[in-house]
């Protein structure tokens, strides 16, 4: 699936990081500013967006993305 949006495996697992590190980045300060919520929950919704495209993970993956 990532090849139809023109992304190898590596270029998808970056994407995962990134927008992972992004939402460790906003959990403490979404939880004492609420204008955070929603610009927070547009990376969620990125990052369940992006592990779909990527598939069944292995478990090694799986668990460092948690």
């Amino acid at each position: 699936m990532p090849k139809v949006f023109g992304f190898n495996e590596e270029e998808l697992k970056l994407l995962l990081v990134a927008v992972r590190q992004v939402r460790r980045t906003f959990a403490q300060p979404r939880k004492s500013d609420p204008s955070l919520e929603a610009y927070a929950s547009l990376y969620d919704d990125l990052f369940e967006k992006l592990r779909d495209m990527a598939g069944p993970l292995p478990e090694q993956v799986e668990d460092v993305l948690e």
